[in-house]
């Protein structure tokens, strides 16, 4: 083996065989090549510790931790060298570290024990209590800096002390410092593993961190001894909500509000869940009875307008006029007078645009965003990206990587959000969000920019005269019919209004047809999106071609599969003919596209990432002409620029006959397969710098009427 890891790994098979010098040799000519290898410096301590030296252990383990403390062996050899110097107080913080990052580590729980065994105890140094006290002095007086302080002297003083653990942990958490909270939860229940308190805080600051599956294993602990606490059960909730496991999330909803018919938050959950299961009227209910019961329900109303774009039985006055409603409750109080901004009118200057989105991450937004970001002139425009959301991932990273200047904002209120970005000098800020979720609208309605503008992830009105423009297309929003919908002015991007970026590639199939003999239609969009006449024609579609089936992705699994299948049958289609696969990730989503003949698009909501998906993977996509709002046109939009229209059906009988069509062309489906992705290839959507040009165009033009 050769280089540094090389040496490493030969270094430790003579450690493991007891031949420390050769070890040790090797461990040395690691770190001659590389003076902060982590692995070198670790295993060159436990040596030091085998041969008598535990301060020369000390010495380098904690030079290896410096340099990344997640490593729990590190941190259990480290404790080993502190106790044999005696340092029992150390050892078992040292301990403790290894612990909170592995719990069932078996040699640290040994050590750790046998350190703290009855009898064998550390003496509890009075200096730890007055630490505590004053940490909680503090955390009452809201001095949360300070009181962190005084709990981290509390723990550093007396390392077993669980209650200053916990407390800690509180308190970061309370700072949104939720892994460094978690650790310290963790470490409390190492010592007292009955701490209620620690059992609920873990489950919360896991939830907050994305880790679902520790969240709710703590919290089935903590409930064990607090079934009926209220807030434990809708965090629960909320994750089953997550995890698409909706009739156990149900059940918590149900007991938070046999306790409290009035929690507003268990009928905003329980109108999500209602949603999501395409249960829509008693979705609507549920978000009414959130918003009455609520003394600030933002949140709760923005709900309900996301919901509202996506049910039959709204039209486009009814969802504008609940959005004026928004705007009148909420952005109303904020507005004040204009704002003096320091911008400076020049209208050919480079402009510093600001990008505002929660979902800088691998889902749609990211995928759209990114070949913006990587085309945009720098040279005319300064590009500033406002993370909102607090899940990272190698996306964000990306993104982060591409803009100017990134502001990870999640912490800030929208006061200080808004304050932000007016120090910053934004010229154009572009809202990405809207009313959905993670959104900060209520930040644009403190005016921080001069130009707003809403763009791309919210498909209806903001309601809100705080934001200038809405991009949109023509096809999308039809001049001289559409401008009465929107509080926003209209501006008009000339060939599409998105880009198609897909993180992955699988090569085309083959139509199933060509194998199976019968044609499979397949459904792709979001579940809740599919109402009760959408199955209604599925079943027609199914019912005019015999022994063809129907694949739906998405939908989530218990009451709600059963509810659709039996609906189906009641329609005469039997179950055999219909394969539900449930909600996937990315790759089977990606997969499951090719066991498909043909797409069925939804209505009113079709949805342009499914249809662009369905497209690239080589499959046509029936779709129903839109009307008058934009969710009922966006996806049409893409069939129409790409010269496909012939599958947009005028009403529900050409609907069926289009399906009817493809199904009975076995030659035609296969070319289709061969040819959708370089005719979408060839499309406005993959044009990435020519779309960034337009999008430029329109920022530059909205600017110079600024200044004007």
């Amino acid at each position: 083996m050769t280089g540094t890891h090389g040496r490493v790994e030969l270094g430790l098979q003579h450690h493991g065989a007891g031949r420390l010098g050769e070890a040790e040799a090797l461990y040395r000519e690691a770190l001659a090549e590389d003076s902060q290898n982590i692995d070198a410096l670790h295993f060159l301590g436990v040596i030091a510790l085998q041969r008598g030296d535990p301060a020369q252990a000390v010495v380098l383990i904690s030079r290896a931790l410096s340099r990344n403390s997640a490593n729990p062996p590190a941190c259990n050899n480290l404790g080993l060298a502190l106790a044999a110097q005696g340092k029992r107080r150390e050892a078992v913080s040292a301990w403790l570290d290894a612990l909170a990052l592995q719990p069932e580590f078996p040699d640290a729980l040994r050590n750790l024990r046998e350190n703290l065994s009855a009898g064998n105890g550390l003496q509890r140094d009075p200096a730890g209590e007055a630490h505590f006290n004053q940490g909680n002095a503090h955390k009452d007086q809201g001095r949360l800096e300070e009181a962190i302080a005084s709990y981290q002297n509390a723990v550093a003083v007396a390392p077993d002390f669980a209650a200053a653990h916990v407390n800690l942990g509180s308190a970061l958490a309370q700072q949104g410092r939720h892994a460094q909270a978690v650790a310290c939860f963790r470490k409390a229940l190492v010592l007292e593993p009955g701490q209620a308190e620690a059992w609920f805080n873990l489950g919360f600051s896991s939830y907050r961190l994305g880790d679902l599956a520790s969240a709710q294993a703590a919290l089935d602990r903590y409930l064990q001894a607090q079934p009926d606490d209220r807030a434990a059960l809708m965090v629960l909730g909320e994750i089953h909500f997550l995890a698409n496991r909706l009739d156990e999330a149900t059940g918590c909803v149900e007991r938070v509000l046999a306790g409290d018919p009035h929690a507003a938050g268990a009928h905003g959950l329980l109108a999500n869940i209602f949603r999501n299961q395409a249960r829509h009227r008693d979705a609507l209910r549920h978000y009414e009875l959130a918003i009455l019961h609520d003394r600030n329900p933002v949140l709760a109303f923005q709900n309900l307008l996301f919901f509202m774009m996506c049910g039959a039985d709204f039209s486009a006055a009814d969802i504008h006029a609940k959005h004026r409603e928004f705007a009148r409750r909420f952005e109303q109080p904020l507005l004040s007078a204009p704002p003096a901004f320091r911008n400076v009118p020049e209208p050919g200057r480079r402009l510093r645009l600001g990008y505002v989105s929660p979902e800088f991450r691998s889902n749609v937004v990211g995928q759209y965003m990114q070949p913006i970001l990587e085309n945009h002139d720098r040279a005319q425009f300064e590009i500033h990206g406002y993370f909102t959301g607090s899940r990272h991932d190698s996306v964000t990273e990306r993104i982060a990587s591409l803009v100017d200047h990134w502001h990870d904002v999640a912490a800030l209120s929208d006061e200080e959000l808004a304050a932000l970005v007016r120090s910053h000098q934004i010229d154009i800020l572009v809202d990405l969000c809207g009313h959905g979720p993670g959104g900060r609208i209520l930040a644009l309605a403190r005016r921080p920019a001069p130009v707003q503008v809403n763009y791309l992830d919210y498909s209806a009105t903001t309601g809100m005269s705080s934001t200038d423009y809405r991009l949109t297309t023509e096809y999308c929003d039809p001049s001289g019919a559409s401008e009465q919908y929107y509080s926003e002015k209209l501006y008009r991007l000339k060939d599409t209004y998105w880009t198609y970026n897909p993180s992955l590639r699988l090569p085309v199939s083959e139509p199933p047809m060509k194998s199976n003999g019968c044609a499979t239609f397949g459904s792709f969009n979001l579940y809740y999106r599919i109402t009760t006449q959408v199955l209604d024609l599925w079943a027609r579609v199914l019912q005019a071609i015999p022994r063809s089936r129907l694949l739906i992705v998405g939908v989530p699994p218990g009451s709600t599969q059963a509810a659709l299948l039996e609906r189906l049958e009641r329609a005469g289609i039997a179950r055999e003919r219909i394969f539900i696969p449930g909600v996937v990730p990315y790759q089977q989503y990606n997969e499951l596209l090719g066991a498909v003949d043909i797409a069925l698009a939804p209505f009113p909501y079709n949805g342009a990432s499914t249809v662009m998906d369905c497209l690239w993977n080589g499959l046509p996509v029936v779709a129903k002409a839109g009307a008058e709002t934009f969710t009922t046109r966006l996806g049409c939009s893409v069939l129409a620029a790409m010269g496909l229209s012939e599958w947009i059906a005028a009403d529900e009988d050409e609907y069926i006959r289009i399906a009817a069509g493809l199904a009975s062309d076995a030659p035609r489906l296969s070319e289709l397969r061969r040819t959708l992705r370089q005719k979408l290839e060839r499309s406005p959507m993959r044009d990435f710098p020519g779309f960034t040009r337009e999008l430029e165009s329109a920022y530059r033009n909205m600017w110079k009427s600024w200044c004007a």
